[in-house]
């Protein structure tokens, strides 16, 4: 009997002094696996949601503690993602390409609005899954309760900062015989279509918050867990260019004014997500 008290306060100690030290500690980092669903919200009628997206994110997770129930949470997330839209109903769509290579309006309408190259093929598109990768650096206030026994629970609120780094586009639609979009179409999958990071903005932003436990299971290591929702707060698409040719840099239209493109789209939406993220903090 004695030796079961000792044990149990032995234990209790244990418990305690892990808690403790956890609970000190003023910088905690370690890596990340994050999983989650994409959501968008066209800002323009001429695209409309295609279905829920997918997100991906690997990288490290830091937290800094100001005090024992107050802190700060970032890192560097590495986010592979998948967004999908479509046409919609009352509206068509169609870019230029040559090979891979999406054309903007400046590779192939000169100032007399007529077409620089022989080579480009007319593409009517119906749908579209996006696939970006973006550097994800996270900015969230952390909030938490003090350790009890191994668990302490948590929210944060903040800003998640997102920066394009590459984007592969995959397109279903059909070519047209020639630059007229009353000619033969021929259904086609344009996949992996290149030269395309001018299509999304550089930057997304995001308003989030989330909540999750963090358990110390041994030492100074804890393994955490938390669901976030994030509201993207701007255009995760290119907007119109500085200068006098506002449409430079848009690839998509849906007019044509005396067999030239014209009526140039900056397809307007807004991201949300959803985010199952686990750390193991050190």
């Amino acid at each position: 009997m004695k030796k079961l008290i000792v044990l149990s306060s032995f234990l209790s100690v244990m418990v305690s002094g892990f808690a403790q030290e956890a609970a000190n500690s003023k910088i905690q980092a370690g890596l990340s696996l994050t999983s989650g669903l994409n959501f968008i919200t066209p800002g323009t009628k001429v695209i409309e949601s295609n279905g829920v997206g997918s997100n991906l994110g690997v990288g490290i997770a830091l937290h800094y503690s100001f005090t024992p129930t107050i802190g700060f949470s970032t890192g560097l997330i590495f986010d592979f993602e998948t967004l999908k839209y479509r046409s919609s109903a009352s509206d068509s769509l169609y870019y230029l390409y040559d090979d891979a290579k999406i054309s903007t309006k400046k590779d192939y309408v000169n100032d007399g609005g007529t077409l620089n190259s022989t080579d480009a093929v007319l593409y009517r598109m119906t749908s579209r899954t996006q696939k970006p990768l973006y550097l994800t650096i996270p900015t969230m206030l952390l909030f938490r309760t003090k350790f009890i026994g191994y668990f302490r629970y948590f929210g944060k609120f903040g800003v998640k900062n997102s920066f394009l780094l590459t984007n592969k586009i995959n397109d279903t639609g059909a070519n047209l015989e020639s630059i007229d979009p009353n000619s033969t179409a021929l259904s086609m999958e344009n996949s992996n279509m290149q030269n395309t990071k001018r299509n999304l903005a550089l930057y997304k932003g995001f308003v989030g918050i989330s909540g999750g436990v963090e358990w110390n299971f041994t030492g100074t290591t804890s393994l955490v867990a938390e669901l976030g929702y994030y509201y993207g707060f701007v255009n995760i698409n290119r907007g119109d260019a500085l200068g006098s040719d506002s449409d430079k840099n848009k690839t998509i239209f849906t007019k044509f004014d005396n067999a030239s493109p014209s009526d140039f789209q900056s397809l307007d939406t807004r991201q949300n997500q959803l985010v199952l993220k686990v750390s193991i903090l050190f």
